[in-house]
């Protein structure tokens, strides 16, 4: 979603640039600060495991390749060190839903394969005529086929409404001692896919699941609820909820699927900038972690910041914090960094 206001900009550390300057006393001084500080962001990257969250890349597939692909190959060559064991996209992966862009972004995710597995969820300029998102038709399958996501050990599945189309999927993987559960699902999800995801959270209920869908939260730390009017780009407001099976908003998916799942310890989302957090108490009692993140409306589209989610041994805590491997700064706003306590299933 493209957004044109901005809200809560982020602080930053920049590395000095220069080489004038490599050679300074003052320019040591600054670079031990700056690596002290990534420490206190990801202290103990030799225990623990992470997850990476690309916000919606479109710009990048659109107008600055580039970006995207520094975002992917700093994850690869940064997977040993911090053990990123997956990649969430949460949507609008591209602007226009033409081949031009997705060709770019099956380049940049090119960078990952056989490295780190990833999971993709579809936002509204993933499908229709131009990105319009007017129905669901989308060039994702073209580019990320389905048999080639099953040649992998994590790939636990898509839709049975639609076996052939990878637009709404799970993910399995072990860390930390146990098997944790991605699923990622279409922008406004329909009713039947709410079943089909209802079902395979039944099947896993000792597996912490992540939650991965484009409108979720809003920038205000509210759910997107039809019974709010003054909301940015509502998921009803496309014409993908004319078409069979409805349309799920984020305050429905809770009621349907989230807040009845005791297994569901976290939900990310894109669509709207900047970023956002929420944590509610489930049916059960149990806590869930909502969060939105989205920096397309800063400069060159987001200028490659994602976010780092940092598990500790036990997979029971989590360091948040957004980085740029483009502009090689972490963010110090505190929306943007902080620590979540999880109730694991």
């Amino acid at each position: 979603m493209r957004c044109g206001f901005g809200r809560g900009m982020t602080r930053f550390k920049r590395l000095p640039t220069g080489a004038s300057r490599v050679g300074s006393p003052i320019w040591f001084l600054v670079l031990l600060i700056v690596c002290l500080h990534a420490a206190t962001v990801f202290a103990g990257t030799n225990e623990g495991f992470s997850l990476v969250v690309l916000p919606d890349t479109q710009i990048y597939a659109w107008k600055l390749p580039d970006l995207f692909r520094a975002q992917t190959s700093w994850v690869a060559e940064n997977r040993e060190r911090l053990n990123i064991r997956y990649v969430l996209h949460v949507g609008d992966v591209v602007e226009h839903n033409d081949d031009r862009e997705w060709k770019i972004a099956r380049d940049a995710f090119s960078a990952l394969d056989g490295k780190v597995p990833y999971a993709i969820a579809l936002g509204n300029h993933d499908m229709g005529p131009k990105g319009s998102a007017k129905n669901r038709q989308t060039l994702f399958g073209k580019y990320f086929p389905v048999e080639g996501f099953k040649q992998w050990s994590t790939f636990g599945g898509v839709y049975d409404g639609e076996p052939d189309r990878g637009d709404n999927s799970f993910h399995v993987f072990q860390a930390g001692g146990r098997e944790w559960l991605v699923l990622a699902l279409e922008f406004g999800p329909r009713d039947d896919v709410v079943r089909w995801a209802n079902e395979v959270l039944g099947k896993h209920p000792n597996h912490p699941a992540i939650l991965i869908t484009h409108a979720y939260l809003h920038n205000d730390g509210k759910r997107y609820d039809r019974a709010i009017k003054n909301q940015h780009y509502p998921p009803q407001k496309y014409r993908v909820d004319e078409g069979p099976g409805g349309l799920n908003t984020g305050e429905d998916l809770w009621r349907k699927l989230v807040n009845v799942n005791r297994n569901v310890v976290m939900v990310v989302s894109g669509h709207v900038c900047v970023s956002a957090r929420l944590s509610s108490k489930g049916e059960a009692g149990n806590r869930v972690h909502q969060m939105v993140v989205d920096y397309q409306n800063q400069k060159r589209g987001g200028n490659g910041w994602l976010r780092l989610l940092r598990f500790s041994p036990d997979g029971r805590k989590v360091q948040v914090a957004d980085y740029s491997p483009v502009l090689h700064e972490w963010t110090d706003h505190p929306d943007r960094r902080f620590v979540l306590d999880l109730d694991l299933p």
